[in-house]
């Protein structure tokens, strides 16, 4: 046990030695010219086209002055009486051309 306690503290030792040994300051000094590099030119993919429809344009109608006029219910009204009467006139002539009697 004594000899296997011994083994790994000079294993842990002889370690711990050669890391400080590696231990030092290196400086390099470069210039980035590249090498001779061949490969396939680069190839542009295009998006997939989007159909996006145009706005759509609400135009309001035109504006115009549509002068009021105040009588119109009475001349609706006329208008429904001389039908009224033109209808019953058109029915009494009838009615006297193909023999009816009230």
């Amino acid at each position: 046990m004594k000899r296997l306690a011994m083994a790994g503290l000079l294993g842990a030792a002889l370690l711990a030695i050669s890391a400080t040994a590696q231990a030092r300051v290196s400086v390099s000094i470069g210039i980035g010219i590249p090498g001779v590099i061949y490969g396939p030119p680069p190839v542009y993919m295009a998006p997939a086209p989007v159909y996006v429809p145009p706005p759509v344009m609400v135009v309001p109608g035109p504006v115009g002055y549509v002068p009021y006029d105040p009588y119109w219910r009475e001349r609706r009204w006329e208008q429904e009486r001389r039908w009224e009467r033109q209808q019953r006139y058109r029915e009494e002539r009838y009615y006297r051309r193909h023999g009816y009697r009230d």
